[in-house]
């Protein structure tokens, strides 16, 4: 039985449109009014220079190592073996905390297509691993370990209020794992609010600095398929096929039937048997134990090519923390305009 969570938090990594009246910055934004702007995009960028505003670069490309660790819960447990009929053994099944944690390098290619509209693809790897708590019908303590692709779309809309920078990014991420028949979807939302400090000699080199709150819904059911040698790789004691046995003789009867399969699975590889490709198949209902969490963060621009941000999610039951390197470059010119 596995849980996993391969989260695409992948937030933007440009303030978008900006504009400063302190007096420090007021030649560098006088002399954007008087640039050509040549770019295609992002589209209405010449006016927003006519009016004073900065804008990145429209193309960028994002590294991103993250990493992330939360409770799940599972409300409903389905359980077949070898492609049997699965049947309903949640009223008999009992978990402790169920711990899911991911470690992901992602890349990360964006656009500006408006000067407050960023749209981003979401293509990665990694792996996650999942700490499962079986307190009935026996105790068993197992870590699942696999290897995880995954890939997503989203789109950032930003905006200002006064010296503040508003920031809401809403992305949805796949993440494809070899034990589950088909790659579980995770939507991503969050909402930052943030102040941008710039550098008096060189306006283009800024610090910005945010915090705000970040929402995930998973998918809630999960389907697929594990070898019973790695959820009981410590069954040859002999114990736990005693117990559940036991267990099983208060079951109903068409629930017993299965049960008592997968037991007699167990009990071979427990005497050492070879039991080639004998799985479990499981079909979960779950969902993570606290949808909202409150993220902190900084971005340091070095220049409008690069831009180096992290952040930090605290508090409730998902801890999380981001390192992006970005790249961006203006694009194509748009001849069309001469």
């Amino acid at each position: 039985m596995i849980l996993m969570i391969f989260s695409g938090i992948q937030s933007l990594s440009a303030q978008g449109v900006s504009k400063s009246k302190s007096p420090a910055y007021q030649y560098y934004f006088d002399s954007l009014k008087t640039m050509d702007y040549p770019y295609t995009f992002p589209i209405w960028g010449a006016k927003a220079y006519k009016k004073g505003y900065d804008l990145p670069y429209a193309w960028g490309a994002s590294l991103i190592y993250f990493t992330q660790k939360q409770q799940i819960l599972i409300d409903q447990t389905l359980i077949g073996l070898n492609g049997s009929e699965k049947v309903d053994l949640s009223e008999f099944i009992n978990f402790g905390p169920t711990i899911a944690t991911t470690n992901a390098v992602t890349f990360r290619p964006d656009l500006w297509i408006l000067p407050f509209l960023n749209v981003y693809g979401i293509l990665g790897g990694g792996n996650t691993s999942t700490e499962v708590v079986l307190l009935e019908p026996i105790s068993l303590e197992t870590t699942q370990k696999f290897a995880v692709s995954s890939f997503g779309l989203g789109a950032t809309l930003t905006g200002a209020v006064g010296p503040l920078f508003v920031i809401w990014d809403n992305n949805y991420n796949f993440a494809d794992v070899e034990v589950v028949v088909e790659p579980v979807p995770a939507f991503n939302s969050s909402i930052r609010v943030g102040h941008n400090f710039m550098d008096p000699l060189k306006p283009d080199r800024t610090l910005a600095v945010w915090a705000g709150v970040f929402y995930q819904n998973i998918r809630n059911d999960t389907r697929g398929s594990i070898a019973i040698n790695q959820i009981f790789p410590d069954a040859g004691s002999g114990a736990t096929v005693d117990n559940l046995r036991d267990w099983a003789d208060d079951l109903p009867p068409a629930k017993r039937v299965v049960v008592n399969q997968i037991i007699d699975e167990i009990e071979e590889f427990a005497d050492g048997k070879n039991i080639g490709e004998s799985e479990i198949d499981y079909e979960l209902q779950k969902r993570v134990a606290a949808p909202f969490n409150l993220i902190v963060g900084a971005q340091y621009q070095l220049n409008k090519r690069w831009m180096l941000r992290t952040e930090l999610g605290v508090f409730g039951k998902r801890s999380q923390f981001l390192l992006n390197l970005n790249y961006r470059f203006p694009g194509f010119k748009n001849y069309s305009k001469k």
